[in-house]
C-alpha cells in the first residue's frame, strides 16, 4: 500500500511539473482586483448601433487595498476618480466587447462576482432589454441574483456620473432604494435569474423597477442629486413599452401578491385623517371558464390594516366608524388595481404573472387556450373585488386628550 502511495505522488509530481502557467488557476492579489458593484448599460451615443458600458466600484485609499488609478487612455475608455466611487466607461460592438476594451485599459482586473445591481438606460431599454443582458446571463463570473433596474428619462451612464457627485456611494444607495421601496410598497426588486425566466414563460413580458434621478433639498436654497424609486417599468415583446408610476404602483404588488407593507390615508366620520398600514394582503385569481372557454378573471383582494394614525380627538372605536374607513381603503386600492390592468393591457404586456395563476388552477384548461392567452388577455373581462378589514389600533384605543375636548 505504501508503495502504490509513494508511486502515485511520484507520477502526479511529474505530471503537474511540465504544466503551463496558464493550465492552473492564477492568485491575484486583492490590490489587482477592481470590484466592480453597479453597471450601468446604454446604447452609444455616439455610434448608435454601439454599446456603452458603465461600470462603478468603491474607491478605497491606499491603506484599505487602495482601487484609485489614474485615467487610462485609447479604446474610448475615460476613467474619472471620485471619492465615493471610481467610474469607468467604454464603448463596443457589443457588451462583451466593451467590458473587454475596460479591460484592456486599466491596470487592475476586473472581478464582476461583486456586481450587486445592473442599471439599463431607457433607450437600451426601448431597444430590447435581453440582447443588453445575453453576457451578464451567460458569463460564469456573474451571479444570477443580480438586482435590475431601469432608469427612467435619462442614461445609465449620466445618472452614475450625476449622482457620484453627491455624498453617497451608488450601491450602497441603490441598496436603501429597493429596502425603502418596500415600505412604501410601489416597487418589488427583481433578480438576472428571475427576469430571464419571466421573459421565457410570459411571452416576453415582464415588469422591471425603474428609478429616476431627482434634486433632493438638503438644506436652505441647497439642493444635491439623489435617486429614488418610480414604480415600474413594463416591458412587451422584450422592449420597454410604458411605465407605471409611483402613484399605482401598489396596484401591481397587490395582484402580484408583493405587497409587504403600504400606507393608505382616509377619512373617518367626523372628516380628520387617518392613516392605515397595510400589513397583510392577498388576491386570488378566480379563472370562470365556460367549457373550455375563458370569459372573464375574478381579482379577489383581501386586505387586512392597522390603524396608524388618528388626527380626529373624538372616540373612534365602534363599528360604524370602522366600515366607513374599510370601504373608502378598498375604494382606493381598486381603484389603483383597475388602472394598473388598463396600463397593463394598452402595452399588450403579461407582466403581472396572471397566466401562472390560471395554468395552476386549471392547467388542463390552460393547456387548451396557452396559445392564444395574450389575445384572450386583452380583451376578456376582469373583475377586480377588494375587502379591507382594520384589525387594530396599536398603543391606543382612543386617541390622546379626546375626553378633554368633550
Amino acid at each position: 500500500m505504501k508503495r502504490h502511495t509513494i508511486l502515485f505522488i511520484l507520477v502526479t509530481v511529474l505530471i503537474t511539473s511540465g504544466c503551463s502557467s496558464t493550465s492552473l488557476p492564477q492568485r491575484t492579489e486583492i490590490d489587482d482586483l477592481l470590484l466592480v458593484e453597479v453597471i450601468g448599460i446604454d446604447k452609444s451615443t455616439e455610434m448608435p448601433e454601439d454599446v456603452t458600458i458603465t461600470i462603478a466600484s468603491r474607491k478605497l485609499d491606499q491603506s484599505g487595498g487602495g482601487q484609485s488609478q489614474e485615467d487610462g487612455s485609447g479604446g474610448g475608455v475615460n476613467i474619472i476618480p471620485n471619492n465615493k466611487a471610481l467610474i469607468t466607461m467604454a464603448n463596443g460592438k457589443t457588451l462583451f466587447d466593451a467590458a473587454r476594451n475596460i479591460q484592456n485599459n486599466t491596470d487592475k482586473t476586473l472581478f464582476w462576482s461583486h456586481t450587486k445591481y445592473i442599471l439599463i438606460g431607457e433607450e437600451a431599454a426601448r431597444d430590447n432589454i435581453v440582447k443588453y443582458i445575453d453576457f451578464i446571463t451567460r458569463d460564469h463570473e456573474f451571479q444570477l441574483n443580480i438586482m435590475v433596474y431601469i432608469v427612467k428619462g435619462m442614461t445609465a451612464k449620466d445618472l452614475l456620473l450625476k449622482f457620484n457627485q453627491s455624498e453617497f456611494y451608488i450601491a450602497d444607495k441603490l441598496n436603501s432604494v429597493g429596502r425603502n421601496s418596500k415600505l412604501m410598497g410601489m416597487m418589488e426588486e427583481i433578480n438576472t435569474a428571475e427576469l430571464m425566466r419571466f421573459f421565457d414563460i410570459h411571452f416576453g413580458s415582464a415588469r422591471i423597477p425603474c428609478i429616476q434621478l431627482v434634486d433632493r433639498e438638503i438644506g436652505y436654497e441647497t439642493t444635491a442629486p439623489d435617486i429614488e424609486g418610480f414604480g415600474y417599468a413594463i416591458v412587451s415583446d422584450l422592449k420597454l413599452a410604458s411605465y407605471i408610476g409611483r402613484d399605482i404602483a401598489r396596484g401591481v404588488n397587490l395582484i402580484t401578491n408583493k405587497l409587504e407593507s403600504s400606507v393608505v390615508t382616509v377619512k373617518d366620520v367626523y372628516g380628520g385623517d387617518v392613516s392605515l398600514e397595510i400589513i397583510l394582503s392577498n388576491t386570488e385569481v378566480i379563472p370562470h371558464f365556460a367549457g373550455d372557454k375563458l370569459e372573464e378573471i375574478t381579482l379577489k383582494t383581501r386586505v387586512l390594516s392597522n390603524l396608524g394614525e388618528i388626527q380626529s380627538q373624538a372616540p373612534s372605536r365602534f363599528e360604524e366608524n370602522y366600515k366607513y374607513m374599510e370601504a373608502q381603503q378598498s375604494a382606493i386600492l381598486e381603484n389603483e388595481m383597475k388602472k394598473v390592468l388598463e396600463v397593463i393591457r394598452e402595452s399588450e404586456s403579461d407582466c403581472l404573472g396572471i397566466c401562472d395563476r390560471i395554468r395552476l388552477k386549471e392547467p388542463v384548461k390552460w393547456h387548451k387556450i396557452e396559445d392564444n392567452w395574450m389575445e384572450i388577455f386583452l380583451n376578456m373581462k376582469i373583475n377586480v373585488e377588494v375587502e379591507s378589514k382594520l384589525r387594530r389600533s396599536y398603543e391606543l384605543d382612543e386617541p390622546s386628550a379626546y375626553k378633554g375636548m368633550k
